[in-house]
């Protein structure tokens, strides 16, 4: 049982003289040039070996395996397939009966309500379908969550979906007595404001903070007193959001020189042979294309990779196209912050240098959305 291998390297002498040392029995030892031997060892020594070749530096590849180990390899690769095969199979077969998402859709306010009874409930990632029945989660939801108008769930494939449908902000009324505020839920410049109920606090164009009221859950009763309720409404503001890049001026770049060399190896199922060799280049790029043997009615292919040169250049960029980039960057880094499918109404660029070397730039998009959201409930006003 034993395998021929080529090491490429420096001072061979002493990789013989180390494996020696190690009690490595190296035979027919033939020199193929200046930086290659070709040496044949046992298998059961090739770890050995390997780490030996790694402690020094030198690259070792396998030219030909004797019979014993290439019919144990072969044997190795058909367990290894028809274990992925059957492994294959169980994992579809479970996935298809198991539940590997949940989404919730127009939850709005409620997420947390719902995901905590789709908790109490045992509904998670990873439970078999088949023991989760959609009618009575349905139930379970409209009894658990008050604040859901409608709630359904369906299975499409292994996801879950819960569809909720929540009254609008504020119709729901609580206990009498009670009342609540709308407040901003992020900072911006109020565009129209509406309130069906409630006393508004802002007016257009006025600037706003994340969390300050902007209708407040009171309202004037006909004897000129106040009195609490849960505040309702709509309120449209201009938000704006901020993205920060930095480019540098100086580029590297991976370029061929037009140098090429190709190592071709014959391959089948059961062995593969090196017909023409080549040494690898300091850098390079590789491409590898496996190629029918053209007249011969055996599993046999050519497999030819192609050794590319490449050099890494280095050059200035243009202070325009490092600009265009770190805008690009920054303007990606500043829509991350955007809810999906908002439209942009303006922006801001502004470019700066550091030391020379980098340009920064900054990006703000302004868009319009709604930002009320349910405040905490206020104490009771005395009229």
């Amino acid at each position: 049982m034993n395998l021929t291998l080529e090491v490429f390297g420096l001072n061979l002498e002493r990789l013989l003289r180390s494996a020696g040392e190690q009690g490595l029995s190296l035979r027919c030892v033939r020199r193929m040039d200046g930086r290659c031997v070709r040496v044949v060892l046992p298998v059961w020594k090739l770890k050995e070996f390997a780490a030996l070749c790694e402690q020094y530096g030198w690259q070792m590849r396998e030219v030909r395996a004797g019979f014993i180990v290439r019919m144990a390899r072969l044997f190795k690769r058909r367990c290894m397939l028809g274990a992925s095969v059957m492994l294959c199979v169980v994992l579809v077969w479970l996935s298809s009966g198991m539940i590997w998402k949940i989404e919730i859709e127009h939850a709005g306010e409620n997420i947390a309500e719902v995901r905590r009874c789709l908790k109490e409930e045992g509904v998670r990632v990873g439970r078999l379908k088949r023991r989760v029945s959609t009618d009575e989660l349905k139930d379970a939801l409209a009894l658990a969550v008050p604040g859901l108008a409608h709630a359904a769930a369906r299975f499409e494939g292994s996801i879950l979906v819960i569809d909720c449908h929540g009254a609008r902000l504020g119709e729901q009324a609580g206990v009498a007595g009670e009342g609540s505020d709308i407040v901003a839920a992020q900072s911006g410049i109020i565009v129209r404001i509406s309130a069906e109920s409630g006393t508004p606090q802002v007016t257009a164009g006025q600037a706003v903070r994340k969390g300050q009221v902007l209708i407040r859950g009171q309202e004037r009763t006909g004897g000129g007193g106040t009195r609490l309720c849960r505040a309702q409404g709509e309120i449209i503001a201009r938000v704006f959001v901020r993205g920060d890049a930095r480019v540098s001026l100086n580029a590297v770049e991976t370029v061929e020189t037009g140098e090429v060399r190709r190592r071709v190896t014959m391959e089948s199922p059961w062995h593969s042979r090196i017909v023409a060799d080549a040494q690898d280049f300091d850098s390079q790029d590789v491409s590898v294309e496996r190629q029918a043997v053209v007249g011969l009615y055996l599993p046999v292919w050519r497999r030819v990779e192609t050794l590319a040169r490449t050099v890494h250049k280095q050059e200035k960029r243009l202070l325009a196209d490092a600009r265009s980039q770190a805008q690009g960057a920054a303007e990606k880094i500043a829509k991350l912050s955007c809810p999906a499918g908002a439209e942009i109404l303006d922006k801001w660029v502004d470019y700066s240098m550091i030391d020379d070397e980098f340009v920064y730039a900054t990006v703000v998009l302004a868009f319009e959305e709604e930002i009320g959201t349910r405040g905490m409930p206020k104490a009771q006003i005395e009229p």
